[in-house]
């Protein structure tokens, strides 16, 4: 599906369409919303219609172009896609403007590169702050909500500020029961300042839930209507289920450094060019947490000599050619030592 690029495509119509902005005030909002409020193709369609005739657009050639290219910029679209809720034009901005700081379009490609590695230097480091602050303090809350308190210890402190606006906004959405068959009940639950509802559906055998809106299949946490629902129900945490992991604190804890040996290769050179990319991930991870104290720091650097004298011990045992192409017992013999170290 292609990429969702509303924020985009509304500035872009402001100079297309001048002239009907300026003459109808009532335009911005039924503009807007036909690019971010429908649920259903047959909703937005329905809309976009009522909007042409209702200002007389339906001649309108650079509307009848932008029509065929809807699929890219209504949000009614892209619903499904995960984006981590920001669109194309919103990553490309970002990555733009990070470029912008560390390159020049007169560089050669040796100067190229020593500046592309301060990038990613800087973001690495940027990336380490981020992650100290997240596992060392808490938001502050302003009530002692069970969710928040659940939210709190579990997610990242950006992707908390995200969940606590949704949890806000619970407070002022209409709730009405549609239908109930067996396990699965059907909610209305119109959003506060809005015409349109949306339709949540809850299954109280397994805990899922479903909203239209689709908050979660393209941003990763549950929408305000989906918690109007599960307060109802009387839910004080998330459940696990709709805990993406990426946005936990604890994501990068826990990567096996067996996960990328599950399957060999028939060259043993292969097998140590996996090995050694293996290590380099799961080293990498270990000397970004070590670092954030010098406690830490003194721990895994004294482990980390003894590491190294038995793994300096154990390949002596081996010659060149074996340690290319050992044995299966004497691969599984090393990779018990690497799972103990």
């Amino acid at each position: 599906m292609s990429s969702i690029m509303c924020v985009a495509y509304v500035s872009n119509a402001a100079k297309h369409l001048s002239d009907v902005f300026e003459r109808f005030s009532s335009f911005t909002k039924d503009f807007s919303s036909c690019v971010y409020d429908h649920d259903e193709e047959e909703e937005f369609l329905n809309a976009w219609d009522q909007m042409l005739v209702k200002y007389n657009l339906e001649n309108n050639s650079w509307l009848q172009k932008q029509f065929e290219l809807r699929e890219k910029w209504a949000l009614v679209y892209g619903r499904q896609t995960f984006c981590a809720n920001m669109s194309t034009i919103q990553r490309s901005e970002s990555m733009n403007n990070q470029i912008k700081m560390y390159f020049g379009y007169n560089y050669d490609l040796l100067r190229f590169f020593h500046h592309f590695k301060r990038l990613l230097d800087d973001r690495r480091h940027e990336e380490l702050k981020a992650d100290y602050k997240d596992n060392q303090s808490k938001p502050s809350l302003p009530y002692p909500i069970e969710v928040l308190k659940h939210a709190a210890d579990v997610y990242t402190l950006t992707i908390f500020k995200d969940f606590s606006k949704e949890i806000w906004l619970t407070w002022d959405c209409e709730m009405h029961i549609i239908e109930s068959t067996g396990t699965i009940t059907s909610y209305k639950v119109i959003p506060p300042g809005k015409l349109r509802h949306h339709i949540v559906i809850f299954d109280s055998s397994n805990s899922t839930i479903n909203c239209s809106c689709k908050k979660f299949e393209f941003a990763g946490i549950l929408c305000a209507h989906a918690w109007k629902v599960l307060s109802f129900q009387n839910f004080k945490r998330i459940p696990n289920q709709y805990i993406l992991k990426r946005w936990m604190k604890e994501a990068k804890i826990g990567v096996s450094i067996n996960s990328s040996m599950s399957t060999r290769s028939i060259d043993p050179k292969v097998d140590v060019g996996t090995r050694y990319k293996t290590l380099l991930r799961w080293y990498s991870h270990l000397a970004a947490r070590a670092s954030m104290s010098e406690q830490s720091f003194d721990i895994a650097m004294s482990d980390g000599e003894k590491t190294l004298s038995k793994v300096e011990t154990a390949l002596k045992q081996l010659s060149f050619e074996e340690s290319l192409n050992p044995c299966d017992g004497k691969k599984k013999s090393k990779l018990m030592l690497v799972n103990k170290i």
